[in-house]
């Protein structure tokens, strides 16, 4: 109700009728349910409709045009953005935006060294409205689209060519729900290409905010709507759909869908597009089919293409280390990971900075300096609980495994149940919440009940499979010692049998069982 004494007023008089959460959920329809004031009060006073009428009508025209565009913005906007969607010869938004202000039906509020504006929740319904009324809303809906992409484009722009994200990132934090709208929208005016150029300007900021299923159900909603000759765009979303779909444990689907993003990259004949989609090639490559000689070729053709920016030149150093930790060169991959480390933190890029610390991490426990890692992961998740969901799940299941690798079970336990908490409720079918129930399942061996961890591994094991999740070292060196302990107590028959049972069981079962008292 935005604090409007009318509407508290007006909503209060309908608890007779309704629950608060059935109002609530009627909201969306409040010109219909906020009415039946005082009836002798004014008749501007009887509802929420007639007070915004009441108000509208004191507009002049010019300032009506303004008001009724300016309600497409879902959360607020600048002044930038007003002049983008109320564009007309006859406006002149600055003297028009002060005049709706001071007749209190926009408000101003400080945004840092600059200010935004918004509408209240009533007041932008009733633009929205407005501008249906003036057969004005794809007019409004494109300009919007067009706006945030060109706002976008010039962030990633300076990203590329900087290597800092930071401002990207906040950007689109506080545009998510224009973004979201204008995407949608594009979507439903057959307007693919704007939004899908909009889609690939936010780039893997839907990620670093922890939007990762979301963005990855954007991209393929894009991709199926997009015209066939689109190769360039094509290949920027397949090389983002990739990248998402190697978070999120499909590395089978991931490497496939890399490949397409080389092919439609190079008939588009656009170097950064087939520099981008080789780099994602070289990690997909290298992560899921230890295909180190395509890696390297890969990488090699990447690095030779001109032009490269400065965002593709650290990506394309941290693909480079992660080839060298596959290959087994260590100290290599260690010094690399370490210089994109220091980079992304001169550049207050915290969750890029936050990934090669992750990195760095699992070279230490590889290296055999298990301490260490859980050190720099202990370190790094101060800031990464600040963060992305992803960024803080994926360093909790490698810092479970450190922590179970050097015995310490209690601090094992409650950083796996911590992972599992980020993804349980909207995600339990994801491969981290199988490698953190594989984390808690040693544990549970470690102590004694091997039935119980046998269960678990064996709901693991079939949730890798169902992802095409191949385990790296960390996860491997816990799964091997965990079937170690397993084999040592159970017959061949009974570990089938609990494994085939752990295989049946619902995602939410297997969640349940492994935040029993362990």
């Amino acid at each position: 109700m935005d604090g409007i004494p009318l509407a508290i007023e007006l909503a209060a008089a309908r608890v007779n009728l309704l629950s608060v959460k059935a109002l609530a959920e009627k909201l969306d329809d409040r010109f219909r349910i906020l009415t039946g004031g005082d009836r002798i009060a004014l008749p501007r006073q009887q509802t929420m409709r007639a007070a915004i009428d009441w108000s509208h009508d004191l507009l002049e025209e010019r300032e009506r045009v303004l008001f009724r565009r300016v309600g497409i913005f879902v959360n607020g906007f600048t002044l930038e953005g007003a002049v983008a969607v109320g564009s007309d010869e006859n406006l002149d938004e600055l003297d028009v935006m002060a005049s709706l202000v001071d007749k209190s039906l926009v408000l101003v509020e400080p945004d840092g060294d600059a200010v935004r504006y918004r509408l209240l929740e009533s007041t932008r319904a009733y633009a929205l409205e407005r501008v249906d009324a003036a057969g004005e809303r794809n007019l409004v809906a494109g300009r919007h689209l067009r706006y945030l992409r060109d706002r976008f484009a010039e962030l990633r722009d300076e990203r590329e060519r900087t290597a800092r994200g930071a401002d990207l990132d906040a950007a689109l934090e506080t545009e998510l729900e224009d973004a979201r709208s204008a995407l949608d929208g594009a979507l439903a005016r057959s307007e693919a290409i704007d939004g899908g150029e909009l889609l690939v300007t936010l780039g893997r900021s839907w990620a670093w905010i922890g939007l990762d299923a979301e963005w990855m159900t954007r991209c393929e909603a894009y991709l199926a709507a997009l015209p066939a000759d689109q190769s360039r765009l094509r290949a920027q979303l397949l090389s983002i759909l990739s990248y998402l779909l190697d978070g999120s444990g499909q590395r089978v689907r991931g490497f496939a869908v890399a490949t397409q993003a080389v092919e439609q990259a190079r008939a588009s004949g656009d170097g950064p597009s087939l520099a981008r989609a080789l780099s994602q090639y070289a990690n997909m490559a290298t992560l899921f089919l230890h295909r180190f000689d395509d890696a390297e070729n890969a990488l090699v053709e990447a690095e030779a293409i001109p032009g490269t920016s400065a965002d593709l030149r650290i990506r394309l150093l941290d693909a480079r280390a992660r080839l060298s930790q596959f290959r087994g060169d260590l100290e290599t991959a260690a010094r690399m990971f370490e210089q994109a480390r220091k980079v992304h933190h001169s550049l207050g890029n915290t969750g890029a900075e936050l990934l090669e610390a992750l990195n760095l991490a699992e070279i230490e426990h590889r290296r055999g300096q298990t301490e260490r890692a859980i050190t720099i992961a202990r370190e790094t998740l101060t800031g990464a609980r600040a963060g992305t969901g992803k960024m803080r799940l994926v360093l909790l299941n490698n810092f479970a495994g450190y922590l179970a690798a050097a015995d310490d079970l209690s601090g094992a336990v409650a950083a796996a149940q911590e992972a599992i908490g980020i993804l349980a409720a909207h995600e339990p079918d994801h491969a981290h919440v199988a490698i953190a129930i594989e984390n808690v399942a040693l544990v549970i061996a470690l102590r004694g009940d091997r039935a119980r961890a046998a269960t678990l591994e064996g709901y693991a094991d079939a949730a890798f499979g169902r992802h095409g999740f191949e385990r790296e070292f960390t996860e491997t060196t816990t799964h091997d010692r965990l079937l170690a302990l397993l084999h040592e107590e159970l017959g061949s028959d009974e570990l089938a049998r609990l494994s085939a049972q752990g295989a049946a069981l619902a995602p939410e079962a297997a969640i349940a069982l492994v935040l029993e008292e362990c």
